[in-house]
């Protein structure tokens, strides 16, 4: 068994970007763990270590061809308790109708609009004062970022590898989203 999730990939430009806007708020932010580029990702689904690779792929497969792309962009930044993100923000309702959407059908689950945050999770800390202190500033100072815009166009399932240094993300399938974007029956 191995752990597996679904996700939307960041485009090379948007995550150059953002990289890029983080570069200052970093140096201002020596206690938080950044997490390297390379593993920015937006979660869909989050499948744990329960079954098998090729079931879950099988699974990935049949559910994600039914899926429509999104109009996203990545948008200011938020906190949950030891994390620091940077949000994502969809054009109009539909767009954000068929990311939600993403999420419900590859998350398993029925979403509301308060239930699915789509985010970018750039940094991690150990609960705690010194590390919400600095998470705190570290958001208020990406407030007004804007990203570019861009349209999802695939789904992909990972694998993720527990080391030392942090996980290793491996995919496992690809997906691509095809049709009109926004809104779906």
């Amino acid at each position: 068994m191995v752990r597996l999730f679904s996700a939307i990939e960041l485009p090379g430009p948007v995550r150059d970007e953002l990289a890029d806007r983080l570069a200052v708020v970093r140096s201002a932010a020596p206690d938080l763990r950044w997490i390297p580029p390379a593993r920015w990702h937006i979660t869909l689904g989050f499948y744990g270590d329960r079954e098998h690779a090729d079931r879950r792929g099988a699974w990935f497969r049949e559910h994600a061809r039914s899926l429509r792309p999104s109009r996203v962009r990545l948008r200011a930044a938020g906190r949950f308790p030891g994390v620091l993100w940077v949000g994502v923000n969809a054009l109009d309702g539909d767009h954000a109708a068929a990311l939600r959407r993403m999420a419900g059908v590859l998350g398993e689950q029925q979403l509301d609009d308060m239930a699915f945050v789509p985010h970018v999770t750039v940094a991690r800390w150990r609960r705690g004062r010194t590390g919400n202190e600095t998470a705190t500033r570290a958001a208020a100072a990406l407030d007004g970022y804007r990203g570019q815009w861009w349209l999802t166009s695939e789904v992909v399932l990972f694998r993720s590898d527990p080391t030392p240094d942090g996980p290793v993300y491996t995919a496992l399938d690809r997906v691509a989203l095809s049709g009109a974007p926004g809104r779906q029956r």
